[in-house]
């Protein structure tokens, strides 16, 4: 236990992911303000976005409540390392809101995805309804989350056994760990391929036409879908990097020392990166995205309105064949 309480490396990966977690604090709970205000996103986007971020939040207080744990305990001076032991129950509790909503967020981006792509198929009527979908999607996510816990947490006993390093998965039993991973990964690839299908989906109905209010749910939607393409993404590369770095980690357990194995497990688990880098992400793209809805507002309004004209005279040409009235000439200079 004086091995673990004095590694150096173990420290400094204690460390940093603690002072990213602090840091991202702020930024999660100022984002998950903004996003559920942007009364032009749907609902149902907006319902399933803050719940991510809620779940980010959630994992990266815990997990700062955890390494400030362990820094303290470490720091503080004891006369042996028994005292500085752990309980196997005490870890089970400390860490289970870090590893509940690390999971729950994991499972976000393809039930986003989902999301748009009903969105998409629905075009006609989906703005106007449809919350439902959304309530759905969520409880789903909580359902497929619990699902992955309880293989994750199925080899863990809690009991009042001292363990070194306070966390609850058994490298004796890693397949346990690994097989929830593999799903989550799995999991990732299908929210990329989703969310393509929905904009490619989107990107043909827009070249239908329609009326109005159809023309205008595709170009909404059109707009959502390129706000929403960074976050998927995003999402899906450190997850998908997350996943492959620790489940490595895990599997060559054997290769490492006791210290070095259970910093590169804490320190691969890159959700505290990304609670940083997703809102600045997310705040460059809707930015980008803002000034591509204006440059196209501004080319509609210098457009050559005698082809409007032009293109009513047309329409009603067309109405009056069908009537047999004829229809006044009208000059356009």
């Amino acid at each position: 236990m004086e091995q673990m309480a004095r590694s150096p490396f173990l420290l400094a990966s204690l460390f940093f992911c603690d002072l990213c977690c602090f840091a991202s604090i702020p930024i999660l709970s100022y984002w998950i303000r903004k996003i559920w205000n942007m009364k032009l996103m749907h609902f149902n986007t907006r319902l399933l976005l803050c719940f991510h971020l809620f779940w980010l939040l959630v994992h990266v207080i815990g997990r700062s409540v955890l390494h400030t744990t362990d820094i303290v305990t470490y720091l503080t001076p004891f006369q042996n390392g028994c005292q500085i032991l752990h309980t196997r129950a005490g870890c089970f509790f400390l860490r289970l809101p870090f590893n509940v909503a690390l999971v729950i967020s994991n499972c976000s981006a393809i039930f986003v995805s989902i999301e748009r792509l009903i969105a998409t198929l629905k075009t006609k009527t989906y703005e106007h309804g449809y919350k439902n979908i959304g309530y759905t999607l969520m409880l789903l996510q909580v359902l497929v989350g619990s699902i992955l816990l309880s293989v994750i947490y199925s080899q863990t006993k809690i009991n009042q056994n001292p363990l070194y390093y306070c966390q609850t998965t058994s490298t004796s039993n890693f397949m346990w760990t690994i097989y929830p991973f593999s799903v989550m990964f799995i999991m990732q690839l299908l929210a990329v391929t989703i969310f393509k299908v929905a904009y490619k989906k989107n990107r043909r109905y827009s070249t239908v036409g329609g009326n109005l209010s159809c023309r205008y749910q595709n170009e909404e939607n059109s707009w959502t879908i390129k706000s929403l393409k960074v976050y998927v993404y995003t999402n899906a590369i450190f997850t998908a990097t997350y996943l492959t770095a620790v489940g490595l980690v895990i599997y060559n357990n054997h290769l490492f020392a006791v210290p070095t194995y259970y910093a590169l497990v804490d320190g691969s688990s890159l959700q505290y990166l990304y609670a940083l880098v997703l809102p600045l992400v997310l705040w460059y793209h809707r930015k980008n995205v803002q000034n591509q809805i204006r440059s196209a507002v501004d080319l509609s309004l210098h457009m050559d309105y005698n082809k409007v004209f032009d293109a009513l005279r047309n329409q009603w040409s067309q109405g009056s064949s069908k009537t047999d009235r004829p229809i006044p000439r009208i000059s356009i200079h």
